[in-house]
């Protein structure tokens, strides 16, 4: 039987075997009207006859009686079989795993140290995959070493009908190709007025996010009511008690939608492709970067024009308003 999950498929089979049984035509025939091969089609008239053999359409004291193929009398559901094997020849005995389980709650720590006792205390011969996944079925974790995610509660959107309604931020990771050393551009923009503002650190802090934000507030100069960014890191409650205290609300986007972010995320693709580029180049040094940087804001805020604000600069922007 083909292993598919087309709902659909139930359905094909059974306008296959009414061709084949209430029509007469040939099992070749019907194969090449459904697209399929003629074993298909032979598998599933056997299916069938073994659904319904003990259905009896005629009448049991008149067997001379003849009477017409009737299709409601039938079957014709032929669920799809499962891929999933019944049975591994290599499956763990059952004893095999309570006693994995019972080492694991006798010594609480993670599948590499009950696999390092099975294997070599009690000389048991089981893999560390084996051991990993009796813990992932048995629901059973090293909850030292999971990771705590904290999920924010996003405030409501607002409407952007003046500067600094809301205001969206994120960070730039530029690596060496032959280091793996990063530096990080932190970036800021007003949505209102595409006002950018962007600020190079070693380091990624969520004291230093608040900072560029408080930066960028007073380089634009206007006020800031609501900052949005996602859920990474440097965005943590640190960084939202830093921004309340100046009285600037927060807000997080939802995971894994970077479309809610969309203006930043443009931003910061601009930035890498007319200034600092995809990579960082150990050979530019960090005051010449930051210089950089600073011109091409100059420029980005005041003479490059954005169809997103009909064809205005941010600074033209900010003065209409």
């Amino acid at each position: 039987m083909v292993y598919s999950i087309n709902p659909n498929l139930v359905k094909a089979r059974k306008t296959a075997l009414l061709l084949v049984l209430k029509d007469k035509l040939p099992v070749l025939v019907v194969a090449r009207k459904c697209g399929v091969h003629r074993t298909t089609v032979w598998r599933w008239l056997t299916k069938w006859q073994e659904l319904n053999k003990h259905v009896t359409q005629g009448h049991p004291n008149r067997p001379s009686r003849k009477t017409s193929f009737i299709p409601i009398y039938y079957r014709w559901t032929i669920a799809t079989k499962s891929s999933r094997p019944h049975r591994s020849p290599n499956q763990l005995k059952e004893e095999m795993v309570d006693q994995v389980i019972k080492l694991r709650d006798r010594l609480k720590r993670c599948a590499e140290v009950v696999w390092y006792h099975l294997t070599h205390r009690l000389g048991l011969c089981v893999s560390l995959s084996s051991v990993k996944r009796i813990f992932r079925r048995h629901h059973v974790y090293d909850r030292s070493a999971k990771r705590r995610r904290s999920y924010h509660v996003s405030l409501h959107r607002p409407v952007v009908s003046a500067p600094g309604d809301l205001v969206q931020t994120d960070t730039i990771h530029l690596v060496d190709p032959f280091t793996k050393k990063r530096i990080y551009v932190y970036t800021v923009i007003d949505l209102y007025s595409r006002m950018a503002y962007a600020k190079v650190h070693t380091v990624i802090r969520p004291g230093l996010t608040a900072k560029t934000i408080l930066e960028a507030k007073n380089s634009f100069g206007f006020k800031f009511s609501m900052v949005q960014s996602d859920n990474g890191l440097e965005f943590s409650s640190y960084f939202e008690e830093r921004l309340h205290g100046k009285g600037i609300r927060t807000r997080h986007s939802r995971l894994h939608r970077p479309n809610d972010n969309a203006h930043i995320e443009r931003f910061n693709r601009t930035i890498q492709e007319e200034c600092t580029g995809n990579y960082w180049r150990r050979s530019v040094p960090l005051p010449r970067l930051r210089t950089s940087i600073t011109n091409y804001l100059d420029y980005y805020n005041n003479e490059r024009v954005h169809l997103g604000i009909q064809l205005r600069t941010p600074a033209e922007m900010l003065q209409r308003s």
